[in-house]
């Protein structure tokens, strides 16, 4: 009876080591990605749900080889820019237009994704979104080359507003997206398809640096 209840013993000493192992594990790798996502040290985290009504995807268009994106859309009236994002280490120069215009749209141009906030707007956050691949709207084709403490930069009302990367991480693709940011700074959030996982889009998180004249 002795040796039965020791051998049990172990048993349950054994499986209670594994679950510790495990509980170890699991924790050592959310706490990677949290600091992965927000390597900072005593910010005040804010997560905002926004809704994306177009489907962000990948668009090859196999006649087209090593094409660059088209710069220019037809635009008329209160359907001209607004704004022009430039990230020069992705190849990226467009402009957006104002929610209520019909070219808001990424079959057309970088969208301007509603709750966002203008440049202007102190720690607001302005979010747009656009396609990748090889067709004359995959504006955000290299987006996924940036490295965290690259710079972009939004021309708004004359003025220039340059960001840099902070951060990184991936959203399930279901029509509602939660970003992460900082409640403390003036943001910029880029999104876009993300290439390997279909299912998910990548996030870039930028904040404020500067602002000088256009």
């Amino acid at each position: 009876m002795l040796k039965r209840l020791s051998k049990n013993a172990k048993i349950t000493l054994s499986i209670l080591l594994i679950l510790l192992g495990i509980g170890l594990i699991l924790f050592n790798y959310f706490d990677t990605i949290k600091h992965n996502v927000f390597n900072y040290q005593n910010i005040r985290l804010i997560s905002q749900q926004v809704s994306i009504d177009e489907e962000l995807e990948e668009i090859i268009e196999p006649d087209i080889i090593n094409e660059e994106p088209t710069t220019q859309v037809v635009t008329d009236g209160k359907d001209n820019y607004i704004g022009y994002l430039s990230v020069p280490d992705a190849n990226i120069k467009r402009g957006f237009v104002s929610l209520d215009s019909k070219y808001n749209s990424v079959k057309y141009n970088v969208m301007l994704i509603e709750g966002s906030t203008m440049p202007d707007v102190e720690k607001g956050n302005l979010i747009l979104a656009a396609h990748r691949g090889n067709s004359s709207v995959s504006f955000f084709d290299k987006l996924l080359n940036v490295k965290i403490g690259s710079y972009a930069y939004v021309t708004y009302n004359n003025k220039v507003y340059k960001y840099e990367l902070k951060n990184t991480y991936d959203e399930p693709k279901d029509g509602m997206l939660t970003i992460r940011r900082n409640a403390d700074a003036s943001c910029l959030t880029l999104i876009t398809c993300n290439k390997v996982d279909k299912k998910t889009q990548k996030i870039f998180n930028y904040e404020l640096v500067s602002v000088s004249r256009g």
